[in-house]
């Protein structure tokens, strides 16, 4: 099992400022958000005795409750390093706790003498930015390198899990170790040594952790990676890292466990911390030596993992209500036009100014032409002489899709950005409706796309007949709003609103990419990895002819291709879902706002239209066909029938 595959997630990326490839995070929550200890490793090579080497920098990170980063220090471990032989060349893999009110880590200590490496487990305080009252804690078996011991707060008394197959687990005491259990075995037919990996938690009446197991890989595997596909990570895959979550009671019985699972790779997967607050989960991990992340789950996805009863997720913070503001965000609206303006941006520009003028002041609305090579420009000046409010500019060659908007970003101030293609029309009211969610939506939603008619995701509504029939049929976004957010994995970029400081902080939409395709999907992982949310406002529907600035030409399924392609390449953890998977987790996230006690007849003509694109986007394989028609009888649907 893969985690971002099984909840459909992208894990947010840990930074600090450092030159050093930063790995094995450990996450802890504290009463205004969350802590994360994370290791800058050193890739120097260590080359004798005689020269100085400190193999780590430890840095401590403080987000708020919406994971934005409020700050960033590195803690002072010079005292440590020089006053504990055992430590004198780095403290590596941290887990970060609480005890008795104060901060605590405990680390790996590393010594390296003659060539060799020692590592001993030693606890040190954090006060400010410095780490202090270091103490080394002796091996209970004398071995020479001891790391990845999981500390374990029960009331006063600190307990360090030594190893969870067999279990195994100390008292920390001032005079040293207390053997207070030894001998369970935790997994049933699962040969091997288990130890690590994060913090134990509470978890209700329980207490939770993850633990980990390392394998060597399939000797085909490793000759396959070495020989044929030649995969630069070939020595870091030849180890695998298995995970498990430990459910256990306060004398320290396994009571429950997940099956084996991965983060998103094979090879290297270390997990140094766990943690939950407010109906959140944070689990911290490092991938291959050189990525920090972290990954969120409901606490019902722990359930689910664990065969438990699964509680109802927070539906107020996945599907956040949607009110009215009195007061609305400056935005700038940014249409991007690229021949036939006649037939696309002045019909897009007709249906958003009535929406505009003297009733949403603070929206600014710009278009931008793309280097036509028709006669656009003309038509935009004539067309700005009876549009005053509208700001136009018309640039001498082809900038592609994100060159044209990242420049046309940079004319503007406002809040936020609302990105447009020029073959989209506007409903009376979807301005309204889009500006109003980003006036309530929380700090930590990047970025926010109204539903549609074409689009590559779940945003795109099955609506049949010609521009006029679909909207028609889509007045009942407007006429029946039923007032949410809805999370997407990923958004389409036919239109989409970002916040300003966001766009700012991510550097805008990738030139890599050309003309288009894949640079909003780049886009959306790079929100993601920042910690943003993406949000579908589904009472918001613009209209999409779709195919506007492309032929479906062979050099554009070309264009299309090479796009996808370095899009693998630089996310290949990331997954490429289609949309009816992203239908149908709207279709259960409706269902679970009906058991909350939303009115299903607010829903039921929004279900009625994404059941029959279900049954449009049926696999075509026999296996997958069976999956997706038992995905489809688990929400109550059968197959061709309305829901």
């Amino acid at each position: 099992m893969i985690l971002v595959e099984q909840f459909k997630t992208i894990s947010m990326e840990v930074k600090v400022p450092t030159t050093h490839p930063v790995c094995n995070p450990s996450v802890l929550a504290i009463e205004d958000g969350w802590l994360v200890l994370v290791r800058a490793l050193d890739p120097v090579p260590f080359q004798g005795t005689h020269l100085p080497y400190v193999s780590s920098e430890n840095w401590l990170l403080r987000y708020d409750k919406d994971l934005q980063l409020l700050s960033s220090q590195r803690l002072r471990d010079e005292r440590i390093l020089k006053d504990c032989p055992e430590a004198r060349n780095g403290l590596e893999d941290g887990r970060l706790f609480t005890w008795s009110g104060q901060l605590w880590v405990l680390f790996s200590g590393l010594r390296r003498q003659n060539g060799e490496y020692f590592n001993t487990m030693t606890l040190a305080r954090i006060d400010g930015d410095s780490l202090v009252e270091a103490t080394v804690i002796a091996s209970p078996y004398h071995h020479t390198r001891e790391k990845n011991w999981m500390p374990w707060v029960l009331g006063s008394d600190l307990y360090l899990v030594y190893s969870t197959q067999p279990m195994e687990i100390y008292r920390y005491v001032a005079t040293g170790l207390q053997r207070v259990y030894q001998g369970g075995v935790a997994f049933e037919n699962m040969p091997g040594l288990m130890s690590g990996s994060s913090q134990v938690i509470p978890w209700g009446q329980h207490y939770l952790a993850i633990t980990h197991r390392r394998s060597r890989a399939p000797l085909f595997s490793r000759l396959l990676q070495k020989y044929v596909t030649k995969d630069p990570d070939y020595q870091r895959k030849k180890v695998l890292f298995s995970h498990y979550l430990l459910l256990l009671d306060r004398n320290f019985n396994v009571v429950g466990q997940s099956p084996a699972f991965r983060f998103e790779t094979e090879g290297i997967e270390f997990c140094a911390g766990l943690a939950c607050q407010d109906q959140r989960v944070l689990i911290s991990y490092g991938v291959m030596d050189e990525k920090a992340r972290l990954i969120e789950l409901d606490p019902a996805n722990i359930d689910h993992l664990l065969g438990q009863p699964e509680r109802p997720r927070n539906l107020d913070r996945i599907a956040p209500r949607v009110t009215v503001s009195p007061t609305l965000p400056s935005v700038d609206v940014i249409i991007l036009n690229y021949r036939n303006f006649q037939t696309t941006a002045a019909l897009c520009l007709d249906s958003l100014r009535p929406q505009v003028e003297g009733l949403l002041p603070g929206v600014c609305v710009r278009l931008l032409d793309n280097g036509s090579p028709d006669d656009s420009p003309a038509h935009i000046a004539a067309y700005g002489w009876r549009y005053p409010g509208l700001v136009c500019e018309c640039l001498p060659e082809n900038l592609g899709f994100a060159g044209g908007m990242n420049h046309a970003v940079q004319q503007g101030n406002g809040d936020w950005v609302l990105l447009v293609n020029n073959d989209t029309l506007f409903p009376q009211g979807s301005l309204l409706s889009l500006v109003q969610a980003m006036a309530v939506a929380g700090p930590d939603v990047g970025a926010i796309g109204p539903v549609t008619n074409a689009a590559g995701n779940e945003q795109d509504y099955f609506l049949e007949g010609g521009r006029e029939q679909i909207l028609a049929a889509a007045s009942l976004f407007r006429d029946h709003p039923i007032h949410r957010l809805l999370p997407v994995y990923r958004l389409d970029f036919f239109c989409v609103a970002v916040r300003r400081k966001v766009w700012e902080s991510l550097g805008g939409l990738d030139t890599g990419y050309g003309l288009g395709y894949y640079e909003d999907f780049d886009f959306s992982v790079r929100m993601r990895r920042a910690g943003y949310r993406l949000m579908m406002c589904e009472d918001a529907f613009v209209y999409h002819q779709g195919g506007g600035s492309f032929k479906q030409s062979a050099a554009t399924k070309q264009l299309i291709r090479a796009n996808r392609d370095l899009f693998t390449r630089r996310y290949p953890e990331v997954l490429l879902p289609h949309k009816r998977d992203g239908n149908l987790a709207t279709l259960h996230l409706y269902q679970e706002l009906t058991q909350a006690g939303y009115p299903a007849a607010f829903l039921s003509e929004r279900k009625a239209l994404r059941k029959m694109a279900l049954d449009r986007e049926m696999p075509k394989s026999f296996y997958k066909k069976r999956q997706w028609k038992k995905a489809q009888a688990a929400l109550g649907f059968q197959p061709g029938k309305t829901a």
